[in-house]
């Protein structure tokens, strides 16, 4: 069988920089362990899969890293949005369900971003951390917080943030849940908050930018700085911007696209 399929580098404007999604658009599903197979083959951070629900125009979408299946994945919603809007020019805006997730929603918007509503998923104070991730993150942050997908770490300054040296082995321990460290940008700098995101879990060891973890940072700077509409910074190798608006049920996370690679996999189903 051959499947099309699409490299796309996410939430930046620039090749070789933000984060790498791979799309393969399917007619139906394949198997479970054929899926991450080829996720496991192509060594990004996700691999993304779609099935166009035609009653409905939504599309059931599954996001798998070169490890696991991943319950919500936002560069690579990005990433398929845009392969979708590219293929049919006329399209402004691409559904989305996901089971753990729900209702999902791209569309096109200003300065060529295509813009993602997201539910809000908020992450509250954590005043007992858990020994490993204490252990885990040098230097220490200011404050600990969690929600569903991970656990996050507040630091005063963004030059600590940069700094931060993880421990791996006892991050891995904290799964289902990544570890994500963030703090307010400096001074003068032309973004609100930068962050970086571990995953030894379920990943890798750093993902390069990460869509969904803003649906808890981009409430919580909000209400920091007073502001609901914030540029965020993920602050790692390949460095990535995520335009953010905050409601109270959702957040907006848009961002652009820059094409990599068109082809064909062939696979034995």
């Amino acid at each position: 069988m051959q499947l099309s399929i699409y490299i796309i580098d996410a939430f930046t404007c620039e090749r070789f920089k933000g984060n790498q999604a791979a799309v393969v658009p399917l007619q139906q599903w394949l198997p479970d362990a054929t899926l991450q197979a080829i996720a496991a083959e192509n060594n990004l951070s996700e691999t993304a899969y779609v099935v166009l629900n035609a009653q409905s125009n939504v599309y059931h979408i599954r996001w798998f890293s070169p490890l696991t299946e991943i319950d919500f994945c936002g560069h690579a919603t990005l990433a398929t949005a845009y392969v979708l809007m590219q293929a049919d020019p006329t399209r402004q805006r691409v559904s989305f369900w996901a089971s753990a997730v729900g209702h999902l929603h791209a569309e096109r918007v200003a300065h060529d971003r295509v813009e993602m509503t997201f539910p809000r998923r908020d992450a509250a104070l954590l005043p007992t951390p858990p020994a490993a991730l204490v252990t885990g993150l040098k230097p220490a942050p200011a404050a600990y917080r969690i929600n569903a997908q991970a656990y996050m770490a507040v630091y005063t300054t963004e030059a600590e943030v940069r700094d931060v040296v993880p421990n791996l082995d006892a991050l891995k321990t904290l799964g289902p849940r990544d570890v994500v460290v963030t703090a307010m940008a400096d001074s003068g700098k032309p973004y609100d908050f930068v962050s970086r995101y571990f995953w030894p879990a379920n990943g890798g060891v750093e993902d390069p930018v990460t869509g969904s973890i803003h649906t808890a940072l981009a409430p919580y700077w909000a209400e920091r700085l007073g502001k609901t509409t914030l540029v965020a910074l993920q602050a790692s190798q390949r460095s990535g911007l995520l335009f953010c608006d905050v409601a109270a049920d959702s957040v907006k996370v848009a961002g652009h696209c820059v094409p990599y690679l068109q082809g064909s996999i062939t696979v034995d189903v």
